[in-house]
Formats: structure tokens, C-alpha cells, sequence
């Protein structure tokens, strides 16, 4: 016979008030610590049983991971600690807790036997010195932080004058990230910080028709030991190249977009040796930027239709095989846009480092790099003293240190739609490089030009006092 509505809810209150009878002072059925069962256990006994299941545990560090970035984490340092008193009144309170519909719940769960509650891993967020923890997190969370940004783009005689991509907002989920913590604190494991984005309003597919809708490709080096003058024409020279706009099926030459090196066109002389003297010369350090946008090229699978190394390795542009030497009118480098789009240029530096960012169509395709492979290992000759009247009689100056010579070789294959597209061999061949140095006489003897090595233009422009092991 049915009860009807009215029986079942008499039932339900029975069972709802009954709980507090038959469970009175004692943890309802089905409520655990980890895998221990505390149901009907009163507080003292769950005390036991709590205390007995953590003493002796061991709580090892913590690894919080983001985007290659680390952060090792020590739970003692933030107060944590098992109490097996707090955690017994956690179990005591389920059912007992919060609003009816939260007691009603938890009192259903535990009189079924099935979705039990329990006092799980995340009861463990209560251990600790929680505005400690905030502050440790808040600071990492200052280095994942990005605003969310608008894209931007003004386009005047084919040149980019106002850009900027677009950006989702980017921030740390501190609850988020506690209640992780707590879950790997008795068996840690890395953890993957939990990030919440927001979507910029105006993305750059939405401000142009040329198909530049996305990040396809970026190079980056690092001049960190270069001089004042070096750092400026880097900066310069990376300029000339910040919103140039190429397009599709375009075969594009470095040397013709840079344009004339000289002190009209803003660059610091920087010393090269000629002869019996040491002159400036314009534009030291425009191979950081030709480097930098070579490895733009490689790594968008583009392809390449001139390039050339430099004669001997430079510290700057190391792995070696990566590097490309300009010089005006020749070398160049050129490379062709196959992409069905337009591709932007966007140059800029962050501290010591030059990147070159590619923007355009996502062709989909797929980049495999394998090497440099270095081979033919060749120790450095004699040094070279050059006899020079601009300087002490007597006194010697290092102008270039010693380099050893090495053949290198870097593959690279294309893939588009998991169909080879490209298969590329690059080979480099760096000649062993004597240390040079200048010694001051009364009356210089004529020396050649030539330093034995290559034009005395290219060695003043890459000369280095970095050395390569």
C-alpha cells in the first residue's frame, strides 16, 4: 500500500531528525579521512584514528609548473600541519553544517550509503596560514598575470604604423590553486596552475583583409656582453624591419629593406681594423638582427632563397649553423612568403634579447628541427699581431680573441597537412680565427687589408670579446 505524500514526508522527517538521535555526538555513516572510515565514531576515537593514519608523514616539496616557468614550494613554510582535533570536528560537523539544504543533502548521502561525504584532501585548505599562502601565490601570480588586450592595426604605404596584437586576459585562480596543493599534499606531484582568461573584444583578424590573424612564427638571440654602440645599432637596425608588411608570393631581401648603413640613417660607428689602424665603421651589430630574423624564418617554415654564415663562430649568435651574415650590397638574406596571406614584421627587444615576430595566415603547418650537428672540430692558429703607430710604443691591445674553426649542419622538414612540404639542409663552415692583437710601434710597417681571414669589414662588424668553449 502506498503511503502517499504525506506518509513519505513524515518518513523523511523522521529520518532527517533521527539521524540527530541515533548519531548523537558521533560522525555520520559514510565520512572519511583519506581512506579511513570514521562513520559512527565518536570525536575522541576519530581523533585516534586521524592522528594514527598521519603521524609520521612526510611532506615533501611541492612543484607549481606554468609554461616552462618552475616554483618549488615547501608546505611547512606556510603553517600547515595535520591536526587530527580540526579535522575530527570536520567530520563531526557533516550534516550538522552549513544551510537545511546542505544538511539535508549530506544527511540523505549518509542514511543511502551512496556519494558518501567525506572530509577529502580539500578539508586540508583550513591547515594553513592562509594570508601567507596568498602572498607566495600573489607573487606568482605577478609573473603569469597578462591584461587583456584589443588588437590593432593601421596600415599606411604598405607599412604597419600602429599594431598590436590581441591578448586574453590572463590571471592566477588563487582558490583554485589551494585547493590543488591541499589535494597533493600527502602524495605530492606537480602541479599545473590553474589560469582563468578572459578574451580580448577585437581580435587581429578583425582589423585587416590580408589575412594577418595570428602569430605564425618568432626568432629571438640574446646580445647580452655587447657594447653601447653595438646595443644601439641593434636597436636601430631592428627598426628598420617593425611593421614591414610582405606579401603573399614576395621574395623578400633583408639588405634591400635595410637600406643605407651610415650616420644618416641614425647608426654609431663601431672599430674595425683596416690595415695598420683601427677606424670606425657604421653598423656594427646588424647581424644580431639578420640572426634573429633568420630564425624567424626557420622556425615559420618558410623558405629560404639566400643565406650565408659568418666566416667564423660568434659568441652572440650561438648554436652555431643558426646564424646569417649580411653586409652591404652582399650577403643577403631572402626568404619567399608561400603563406596564402600577408605576413607583418614585429620587432622589439626585452632586456638583452632581439625577437623577431612573423604575424599572418596559421598555414597548419608543422616544423621539425633536428641538429646543429657540429663536426670537424679545428683548433685556432697562432695569434696575429698587427703593428700600429695610433697607439703606445710598446703597448699591446686584444682586439678580436681566438675561434675555432667547425663544419655544422642543421635539418630542417616542413610539413603541411602531414605531407612533406620542404626537406632542408643547412650547412654552415666556420673557419678556425686567430686571436688578434695591436701593438703600438714608432713607425707601422704596411700589412694587407686582408687579416688573413676575411674582409676586414665583416671581422669589425662581428668581432666579440666572448668566447666560445
Amino acid at each position: 500500500m502506498s503511503l502517499g505524500v504525506g506518509g513519505l514526508l513524515i518518513v523523511a522527517v523522521g529520518a532527517y531528525f533521527g539521524v540527530d538521535v541515533i548519531y548523537a555526538r558521533r560522525v555520520l555513516p559514510g565520512v572519511q579521512f583519506l581512506e579511513i572510515d570514521l562513520g559512527g565514531r565518536t570525536r575522541s576515537q576519530a581523533v585516534q584514528l586521524i592522528s594514527k593514519r598521519v603521524d609520521g608523514l612526510p611532506l615533501g616539496n611541492i612543484r607549481l609548473e606554468f609554461e616552462g616557468q618552475s616554483w618549488e614550494m615547501d608546505p611547512n613554510q606556510f603553517g600547515f600541519e595535520l591536526d587530527g582535533s580540526k579535522l575530527a570536528d570536520e567530520a563531526i560537523l557533516v550534516g550538522r553544517r552549513g544551510q537545511f539544504a546542505q544538511r539535508l543533502s549530506e544527511r540523505s548521502f549518509a542514511l543511502v550509503g551512496t556519494h558518501q561525504p567525506i572530509v577529502s584532501e580539500t578539508d586540508l585548505v583550513h591547515s594553513f596560514n592562509r594570508p601567507k599562502l596568498n602572498q607566495y601565490l600573489s607573487e606568482i601570480g605577478s609573473r603569469i598575470v597578462k591584461p587583456q588586450r584589443d588588437a590593432k592595426l593601421t596600415i599606411k604605404n604598405n607599412r604597419a604604423t600602429e599594431f598590436m596584437a590581441d591578448q586574453a586576459g590572463q590571471t592566477l585562480d588563487m582558490n583554485k590553486t589551494v585547493e590543488l596543493i591541499a589535494r597533493n599534499l600527502l602524495n605530492p606531484a606537480p602541479i599545473v596552475l590553474p589560469i582563468t582568461t578572459r578574451p580580448a573584444t577585437v581580435t587581429l583578424a578583425e582589423t585587416n583583409t590580408l589575412g594577418i590573424n595570428t602569430l605564425i612564427a618568432r626568432g629571438v638571440s640574446n646580445f647580452t656582453g655587447s657594447p653601447r654602440n653595438r646595443r644601439h645599432n641593434i636597436a636601430t637596425g631592428a627598426a628598420k624591419f617593425d611593421g614591414i608588411i610582405i606579401a603573399p608570393k614576395s621574395i623578400f631581401s633583408f639588405i634591400r629593406a635595410l637600406g643605407a648603413v651610415d650616420g644618416s640613417t641614425g647608426y654609431l660607428p663601431e672599430l674595425v681594423i683596416k690595415g695598420d689602424k683601427t677606424e670606425p665603421e657604421f653598423g656594427g651589430g646588424l647581424c644580431q638582427v639578420s640572426t634573429t630574423a633568420f630564425r624567424a624564418i626557420l622556425n615559420g617554415g618558410l623558405p629560404v632563397v639566400e643565406r650565408r654564415n659568418h666566416s667564423y663562430r660568434v659568441a652572440y649568435y650561438e648554436p652555431p649553423g643558426t646564424d646569417a651574415t649580411i653586409y652591404q650590397p652582399y650577403p643577403d638574406l631572402k626568404f619567399t612568403n608561400d603563406t596564402p596571406g600577408s605576413i607583418l614584421m614585429d620587432t622589439y627587444i626585452v632586456g638583452n634579447e632581439l625577437h623577431f615576430d612573423f604575424y599572418g595566415t596559421d598555414t597548419g603547418r608543422t616544423i621539425e628541427m633536428t641538429g646543429p650537428y657540429v663536426s670537424n672540430i679545428t683548433d685556432y692558429p697562432e695569434p696575429i699581431y698587427i703593428d700600429t703607430s695610433t697607439m703606445p710604443v710598446g703597448g699591446i691591445k686584444q682586439v678580436e680573441i681566438a675561434h675555432r674553426g667547425a663544419d655544422v649542419v642543421l635539418y630542417r622538414k616542413v610539413y603541411q597537412n602531414s605531407q612533406l612540404l620542404y626537406n632542408d639542409t643547412f650547412k654552415s663552415h666556420y673557419i678556425p680565427w686567430p686571436a688578434k692583437y695591436l701593438r703600438g710601434v714608432e713607425e707601422a710597417n704596411k700589412v694587407e687589408a686582408d687579416l688573413n681571414n676575411v674582409l676586414p669589414t665583416e671581422a669589425g662588424q662581428e668581432q666579440t670579446n666572448l668566447p666560445i668553449e
